[in-house]
């Protein structure tokens, strides 16, 4: 057993993974072990991973329980064997060799702290910066990363607190799960790691940024904002966030931003786009968040979205 745990979700990605797997055993820190828990992938991911991943342990699901339920089911795993520390990471991210020994360090060196997460680039871009801490309003469920696209010129390289690590690169303290729970596998995808470090906050632990821990993400300049999938999570997840996290009468002072936000929504996709299947997960999203529907594993409506131009 390792005092630290690193998880890494796969779904149809196997090459993506690979290089993380790659990456990680290049690490100057040799007290982790790996787990990667592959999400039912269509393609032939399983096989590829047990041929090229040795010395990996491999989870497989059953279904595509998304990233909250995947990652779960790792935790539950390796919380299980004992390990203090659980580090999730997006399967398509690379890692400084440091990067793993200066999480866990700063973990120690911090009791009150519960999360701790790096500074993250761009991978096609390494200087500049994608993710260098979190902000967020838990009233209006509106927020953003400090420092996103902005060439890195040392101006967030101080460990400070923040709202929440984003879930591409979050090291767990134990006891946190011990404590809060998982994540919560009702949101399936997107501000399920907001909503949990909104609640390790509200236990009493602190969310720490340390820049000197540096991840590379394979993430696109121009991400996905106008597929179905993305647009009917992101609407009905903040709801869900608001009606898990606030009141109603605290959303009142924001309900003119909330309401401009999913009314600007509609008229992009719309009348700008033309895109219905867009429109169509806009609205599902919509209105499954005001009657808070998740579904039985959080995938709501997922397989019932079209795809967009």
């Amino acid at each position: 057993m390792s005092r630290l745990a690193v998880i890494l979700l796969n779904y149809n990605g196997a090459r993506d993974t690979i290089g993380c797997v790659e990456s990680l055993q290049g690490s100057s820190s040799k007290d982790f072990e790996i787990v990667v828990v592959d999400n039912a992938s269509s393609d032939d991911s399983v096989e590829v991973l047990k041929a090229r991943c040795s010395g990996v342990t491999l989870l497989v699901g059953d279904r595509n329980f998304g990233f909250a339920g995947g990652n779960n089911i790792g935790i539950r795993h390796v919380l299980k064997r004992g390990s203090e520390f659980v580090l999730l990471l997006n399967n398509d991210t690379t890692v400084d060799p440091g990067a793993l020994r200066t999480l866990v360090k700063t973990m120690e060196e911090n009791p009150q702290a519960g999360i701790v997460g790096g500074k993250v680039y761009y991978s096609d871009r390494p200087n500049v910066i994608w993710f260098a801490g979190g902000y967020f309003n838990p009233n209006s469920s509106f927020g953003d990363h400090y420092g996103k696209s902005e060439e890195d010129r040392g101006q967030y390289d101080k460990i400070r607190e923040c709202d929440f690590i984003t879930g591409c690169c979050m090291l767990i303290r134990r006891e946190v799960c011990d404590k809060i729970g998982l994540l919560d596998d009702s949101y399936f995808l997107y501000y399920e790691d907001v909503d949990f470090c909104t609640r390790a906050r509200r236990a009493g632990y602190s969310v720490l940024y340390q820049p000197s821990a540096l991840v590379y993400h394979k993430i696109s300049r121009a991400t996905s904002w106008d597929s179905p999938v993305y647009i009917y999570f992101n609407l009905r997840n903040k709801l869900f966030y608001l009606q898990r996290n606030s009141r109603p009468w605290k959303w009142l002072p924001h309900l003119p931003h909330l309401t401009y936000f999913y009314i600007r929504q509609f008229v992009r996709l719309t009348l700008k786009w033309h895109d219905f299947p867009a429109t169509r997960a806009a609205w599902l999203g919509l209105i499954d968040g005001l009657r808070n529907f998740s579904g039985e594993h959080g995938e709501g409506h997922l397989s019932t979205l079209g795809q967009s131009r």
